[in-house]
C-alpha cells in the first residue's frame, strides 16, 4: 500500500496546472502504484463555502480508496456545520489553511475540539508554494511551534503537519499525536535523511506530495531509498490505524 496524504485536484489561481483533474490525478497514482490517499480541492481554498467544491471532489472519490480531506475555515460561522455534515458522510480528515486564509492558529481550538468528539484528524497546511509565488494572496507564515501547542491540547486527536521546510521541524519535540508529511521537502539533496539526522522520528514522516502543485515524481524521487517504504507505507498503516479506531 503506498499512500499520499496531501493530494490535490482544482485550480490554482496564479498557473494553470496539467492533468489536475480528479480522474487524471487518480489514474497516475494507480499507475504509480498507489492504493489510495488524501484529495482535497484546491477550489474549496477560495470558496466562501468550502463545501460547494468538497462535496463534489467527495462524491467523485467515492469507492476508490481515496478520501476528501475537507477545507475548513475556523472563521466562518458555518464551520462547524459543514464538518458536522461532512462527518455524517463519512469524511473524517479536516485540513486547515491558516496561512491563506490569515487567522492565528489558535483560533482553530473549536475546530480541533469537535474534531476530538467526532474522531477525526487534523491537517495544518503550513503552506501550498513558495510565497513569491503567489504573492497575490499575501500567504502568512504559520509558526511550526504554535501547531504543536495546539496539538500538545488535543492528545487524542491526530494531527499533521502539511509544508513545512525542514528548518522548521528540526528543532522540534514531537508529541505522540503529530506527524508530518514530505510535501515541504523541497531543498537538500536527501532532506529526509537531513530531518531524522536532527532528531525527527522516521515513523513520524508520512508521504506528501502537493501534486499537482508539486511533481509527484519528483517528491517519489526525494524519498530515501532505506527509508521509503516506511514513508510510503509502513507509517501510513500505523497512521491509518489510529484513525480507524478512533472513528469508528
Amino acid at each position: 500500500m503506498n499512500y499520499d496524504f496531501s493530494a490535490f485536484s482544482g485550480h490554482w489561481p496564479y498557473r494553470f496546472l496539467r492533468g489536475s483533474g480528479v480522474s487524471e490525478q487518480l489514474t497516475e497514482y494507480e499507475q504509480l502504484g498507489f492504493s489510495g490517499g488524501c484529495m482535497s480541492s484546491l477550489d474549496a481554498i477560495f470558496y466562501n463555502d468550502p463545501w460547494e467544491a468538497d462535496g463534489p471532489l467527495l462524491k467523485a472519490l467515492d469507492g476508490t480508496g481515496w478520501e476528501l480531506a475537507m477545507c475548513v475555515n475556523p472563521v466562518f460561522p458555518w464551520a462547524e456545520l459543514s464538518i458536522r455534515r461532512a462527518y455524517r458522510l463519512g469524511v473524517r480528515y479536516i485540513r486547515l489553511y491558516p496561512g491563506l486564509h490569515h487567522y492565528p492558529i489558535h483560533s482553530a481550538v473549536e475546530v480541533c475540539k469537535l474534531a476530538e468528539e467526532l474522531n477525526m484528524a487534523v491537517i495544518i497546511t503550513g503552506r501550498m508554494e513558495d510565497e513569491r509565488l503567489c504573492y497575490l494572496l499575501d500567504q502568512h507564515p504559520v509558526s511550526v511551534e504554535d501547531c504543536i501547542v495546539l496539538a500538545a491540547q488535543f492528545s487524542n486527536v491526530p494531527f499533521l503537519l502539511s509544508g513545512f521546510y525542514l528548518s522548521e521541524l528540526m528543532t522540534l519535540t514531537i508529541p505522540h499525536n503529530v506527524w508530518t508529511d514530505t510535501s515541504g521537502f523541497r531543498h537538500g539533496m536527501d532532506p529526509v535523511h537531513e530531518l531524522t539526522e536532527g532528531g525527527f522520528p522516521l515513523e513520524k514522516i508520512l508521504f506528501g506530495s502537493m501534486s499537482p502543485l508539486q511533481c509527484l515524481h519528483s517528491n517519489l524521487l526525494n524519498l530515501p531509498g532505506n527509508g521509503k517504504n516506511d514513508i510510503l507505507s509502513i507509517n501510513p498503516k500505523t497512521f491509518l490505524e489510529e484513525t480507524n479506531d478512533r472513528h469508528k
